[in-house]
């Protein structure tokens, strides 16, 4: 529920109550004034009538009579007994509603005059038809009592034409606040804050303005940081590979000692290789288009686990690949890293046990299977892939392959499908 609707639908119910409360309020007050004006008419013809010598008499509407078997029989029937409050009037209404007058009316009051008592009664048994007649025939009369709650609804139906109004004036500034902060990116901080007619929103809206500017700073921070960091890490990791290169070519035959120093080198200049390019892509966050081009992923594949093999070296680990002559439109930059993490993070986390590597046209699936128990529910950070799973998800999500990783038997197994989209996901900010 919206907050518009909300306190829409609070104030009606409120206003809604109070108009119920006031005209039922009024219906009693006017009821009342009718029987206190009554009360204080037939009172005041108990105090004089029925005049000297005489024990019945009408005067205008009213019968008065100081027996009570004279009062008129339609009274007595709803009054069986004399009333034991004198003084006060006392009245049945018959088939009366709240919003029309009644068929029947019986009034009766006690009056006590001296020693006496006086009763003076008053009955009428058509008023609908009484009432009809009194009007002219080309005149319209509203029962009061209607009136009073023609007038509530017409109080209400203003209210919620005002509320309305109200809400119209302040929920389309609150509105253009909404879309603006939904549609706001990074181009266009450089533009001043709209106008939101109320200080509040202003306010609300150059917080989000400023939050957003302070993000973008950072993010552009980081981004230039890991830029610079990787265009300067290439200079000294392409020279310490192609003086190993050249080491390999001046003297090809070294001792022991000197070929596993040398075999380090390579390992270090390789795996920095990989970071410098997975910090370069990172550092572009999707905005550089890559180069497609038509390669076998297979010979991909392959060239990976070449590359990595030294991760084994003292391992008692199997591996087999199973690849095929399968050409496809690749990305190969992308696709390179995303196979390097996958593969050295089996070769990684296998320290006893068989990895296995298989390609079938687009699709490439390693899994890795340890001689180690593995507890169930077991932390991907500890077992099997964890420390390239970021890069990887951030990847195939970037081209939109088709990639999971699920637990099997003592090991892990990574699936994904290479298949080239040429819808690129936009930057998160």
């Amino acid at each position: 529920m919206s907050i518009r609707t909300y306190i829409f639908a609070l104030l009606t119910s409120l206003v809604l109550l109070i108009a119920v409360v006031l005209s039922v309020q009024s219906g009693r007050l006017f009821i009342n004034s009718f029987a206190i004006v009554i009360e204080s008419l037939m009172f005041d013809i108990g105090q004089q009538y029925p005049d000297e010598g005489k024990t019945e008499q009408r005067i205008l509407k009213y019968h008065v009579t100081t027996q009570w078997d004279k009062v008129p029989e339609q009274v007595r029937e709803h009054f069986p007994a004399i009333p034991e409050e004198k003084n006060k009037l006392h009245t049945r209404f018959i088939d009366w509603i709240y919003i029309q007058p009644p068929k029947k009316v019986y009034s009766l009051i006690a009056v006590e005059r001296g020693e006496q008592t006086v009763f003076v009664s008053h009955f009428n048994e058509d008023v609908h038809a009484k009432h009809q007649n009194k009007l002219p025939k080309d005149r319209f009369l509203i029962d009061p009592m209607i009136l009073i709650i023609l007038l509530g609804l017409a109080v209400l139906a203003i209210f919620i034409l005002v509320l309305l109004y109200i809400f119209k004036k302040i929920a389309v500034p609150v509105e253009s606040l909404q879309q603006w902060g939904k549609n706001l990116k990074i181009s266009e901080l450089t533009k001043p804050c709209p106008d939101f007619t109320f200080k509040e929103l202003n306010g609300l809206a150059k917080l989000m303005h400023e939050n957003l500017a302070s993000v973008a700073a950072s993010v552009e921070r980081e981004q230039a940081f890991l830029s610079y960091a990787s265009h300067e890490l290439r200079t000294p990791i392409a020279v310490i590979r192609s003086n190993a290169a050249l080491l390999e070519k001046i003297s090809p035959g070294p001792t022991a000692k000197e070929r596993q120093i040398r075999d380090r080198i390579q390992r270090a200049s390789l795996t920095m290789k990989s970071m410098t390019e997975t910090l370069l892509w990172l550092s572009r966050d999707g905005e550089t288009e890559m180069t497609v081009e038509t390669t076998g992923l297979g010979q991909l594949v392959k060239n990976t686990r070449e590359e990595l093999s030294y991760l084994l070296a003292g391992k008692a680990v199997t591996v087999a690949v199973e690849v095929d002559d399968s050409q496809i439109a690749l990305a190969i930059t992308p696709s390179v890293i995303v196979l390097s993490n996958l593969i050295r993070n089996a070769f990684q986390h296998t320290q006893q046990g068989h990895v296995e590597i298989r390609q079938h046209g687009h699709e490439v699936t390693i899994t890795n299977i340890t001689a180690k128990q593995i507890k169930p529910n077991a932390k991907q950070d500890e077992l099997g892939f964890g420390l390239g799973m970021k890069l990887v998800e951030k990847l195939t999500g970037q081209f939109g392959w088709p990639y999971q990783l699920s637990q099997v038997a003592n090991g892990y197994r990574a699936s994904i499908s290479f298949h080239h989209s040429n819808q690129k996901q936009s930057p998160d900010l």
